[in-house]
């Protein structure tokens, strides 16, 4: 498995502070049958700024430690990049790197609204042969009022990632209940784990792939595992047309 959403970087973020840490979310990504991780710490979301040399340096660290205790598990570097409106200046600045080094990046909106200039940054980052993926947009205040928001996203060449907990319930009720929601709308492209440590927010993709299939079926969570693997060879993904309709959301 492809874990395409991840803090396991020591010291960057809010993830693990000290290397121990990381090794330990390793290990226990490892046991879970995750094969390949691709790290993206938090960049300019007013807390964090780690520019792609400071990543690349984490990312070495990091194999050179897992090689030497012989743990298997690739290691690629990526961003969890807030939208900003110099976004586009600080991609063609050098500051900004994709998922893997591949087409695709990844986005986070602010929780608490959705920045005007976003939809002219999906049109950009396209121009620039970029594919843009928004992450957890189930955590969007907005996007959770206004689901019809992210399919327009969507129908402009974005891509999503819902986050494993949030079927769970670790987020809250309403959050759980948007995710069953728009799993059925088909509309959702990627699954993750976000992991930021070993306990309460750790590895789910070995319980919550299981999960999915039972409701949605094998072609549904074989698609996920198409998608994630996709970004890490950097392929062209294939995107099923929606089957959303407005007046399915109107109890939102």
């Amino acid at each position: 498995m492809v874990e395409m959403h991840c803090h396991i970087l020591s010291g960057l973020d809010d993830g693990p502070v000290q290397m121990e840490q990381s090794v330990a979310m390793a290990e226990k990504a490892a046991a879970s049958g995750i094969t390949s991780i691709i790290a993206t710490p938090h960049h300019l979301n007013g807390y964090y700024h780690n520019e792609p040399l400071v990543v690349n340096q984490a990312v070495q660290r990091l194999r050179a430690e897992l090689s030497k205790r012989n743990i298997r598990l690739q290691i690629a570097p990526g961003q969890e990049i807030r939208v900003h409106d110099r976004l586009i200046e600080d991609l063609y600045a050098g500051k900004c790197c994709t998922l893997a080094g591949s087409r695709y990046m990844l986005l986070e909106l602010p929780f608490g609204h959705i920045p005007s200039q976003f939809p002219e940054i999906l049109h950009e980052l396209r121009t620039a042969g970029i594919t843009p993926i928004i992450a957890h947009p189930e955590r969007n205040l907005v996007i959770l009022k206004k689901p019809l928001l992210l399919s327009d996203y969507l129908s402009q060449g974005g891509l999503c990632q819902l986050t494993a907990e949030s079927f769970t319930g670790l987020f809250g009720r309403k959050v759980q209940k948007w995710c069953f929601h728009f799993c059925k709308e088909n509309r959702f492209h990627f699954i993750s784990s976000d992991a930021h440590d070993t306990k309460r927010r750790t590895f789910r993709l070995d319980t919550i792939y299981p999960f999915l299939e039972k409701r949605f079926g094998r072609r549904y969570t074989q698609r996920l595992h198409d998608n994630a693997r996709s970004i890490w060879e950097n392929q062209r993904i294939l995107t099923e047309k929606s089957t959303c309709r407005r007046r399915r959301f109107l109890f939102w």
